[in-house]
């Protein structure tokens, strides 16, 4: 018996023809060069280019140029606050709502019957559009819903006047203005000790007192020449000479430094108490402003707090009690804590008079410590501009149960500072 073998069938195979194969490859090139020309398209109408210019705008007000000319006071911060939302509202509520970023006043000056608004403005614009066309769009739109307004302050929509500027110069005026930062801290409830390092340009206004070249004390740039911190920093060493200070977020090396031409402790402070606890620097030569280095606003004698206000404080102090000073700085979110809890028993039994502040939590965890003494405690406004509320002074140990840390208070002190500076 023979096996049958079964021979396989050899399939024809396809061919594809040559046009077809054409059409296909054309086709594929059609459809590449139109997906290229929709990213081309995309890229270069939706590519945004900045545009910054300082605006000038005459408005009437029932008060009186002096009543809010003076950068820092509380009438300064309504007004601007008022003119920074009415600008606001005109561009939210325009064709330009996604090109507008922000709006600042940086200055009032007074003007022939009404008083005149200097503004930072920011857009961002597809970069196909000319400086020429975005200033005209710009100018247009805010006149026309000026034209519009019925709010207070009244504001003459045909004094609009728009200067482009470059980035840099919108650096430089931010920068001319007190208590304005590169603000990127979230609060994450961490203290210094322990807690998180500042980023450049944070808390430009920080800054290391040195010894013979060992930090001390932090301090707080007032303006261009003038640091505010603590009496205690200098009880033992007075001489001007002998004191260095250095800005930026390291000790060493420093973004800029300088030496001391004069100290100015509080008449009336007399160690061991903690009254009084307030002192003046003078630098030997200004110190120029930019985004790393400026001045924090010093708050009017009027200016209050409620219990639980959000605060930071900052330093290159140390991290655990009794321990060394750091060369980064170091930030904490702190609460304001109302003086009649911070003098009960159990806290600091009544040792806490008008002339300071209880900041931290009352389980502790989160404060300042040795190092930090003379820095800042500040805090910010309605339109982020941040004050200098507290001047690091004591306390007992550091982050203890009911042992907040105690500052100067220094709108206590705000006319004390203004005798001596003038500012």
């Amino acid at each position: 018996m023979f096996q049958q073998t079964t021979v396989p069938v050899r399939k024809r195979r396809t061919q594809i023809e040559p046009w077809v194969i054409g059409f296909i490859a054309f086709t594929s090139l059609i459809v590449l060069a139109v997906c290229i020309g929709l990213i081309v398209h995309y890229v270069r109408y939706n590519q945004k280019k900045p545009y910054n210019y300082i605006s000038t705008l005459k408005f009437s007000s029932h008060q009186r140029y002096p009543d809010f000319g003076k950068e820092g006071t509380q009438n300064y911060t309504k007004m601007s606050q008022a003119i920074e939302t009415l600008v606001s509202k005109a561009f939210l509520s325009s064709s330009l709502r996604r090109q507008y970023v922000k709006s600042q006043v940086i200055q009032f000056s007074s003007a022939e019957a009404g008083v005149m608004a200097h503004m930072l403005m920011d857009f961002r614009f597809p970069s196909t559009t000319s400086p020429q066309a975005a200033k005209k769009i710009v100018t247009h739109v805010l006149s026309t819903k000026l034209k519009a307004n019925t709010l207070t302050p009244k504001v003459d929509p045909n004094s609009v006047n728009l200067t482009g500027i470059n980035k840099k110069q919108s650096d430089d005026y931010l920068n001319s203005c007190c208590g304005t930062r590169r603000s990127k801290t979230t609060g994450d409830g961490l203290r210094i000790i322990g807690g998180t390092p500042a980023e450049e340009g944070e808390w430009p206004w920080q800054a290391s007192l040195q010894y013979n070249g060992i930090h001390r004390c932090g301090a707080t740039l007032i303006n261009g020449s003038w640091l505010v911190s603590a009496a205690h920093c200098f009880r033992t060493y007075t001489e001007p000479s002998q004191w260095t200070v250095s800005f930026g977020v390291t000790v060493k090396p420093g973004m800029e430094r300088r030496t001391l031409k004069k100290i100015i402790v509080h008449e009336n402070y007399r160690y061991p108490a903690h009254d009084f606890d307030i002192s003046l620097a003078q630098l030997s030569t200004p110190v120029p402003y930019s985004n790393a280095v400026h001045r924090v606003c010093l708050p009017d004698a009027s200016r209050t707090l409620k219990n639980g206000d959000a605060m930071f404080v900052t330093g290159f102090g140390a991290r655990e009690n009794d321990g060394m000073s750091q060369n980064a700085l170091w930030q904490v979110q702190v609460n304001y804590i109302d003086s009649d809890i911070c003098n009960e028993p159990q806290i600091y039994n009544n040792a806490i008079s008008p002339g300071m502040l209880c900041a931290g939590f009352l389980e502790g965890k989160r404060d300042a410590c040795q190092g930090d003494s003379g820095g800042p405690l500040v805090s910010s406004d309605v339109r982020n501009i941040w004050y200098l509320m507290g001047i690091v002074s004591w306390g007992d140990e550091c982050a203890q149960p009911n042992k907040p840390g105690v500052y100067t208070r220094v709108t206590a002190y705000r006319d004390w500072i203004a005798s001596k500076t003038g500012l």
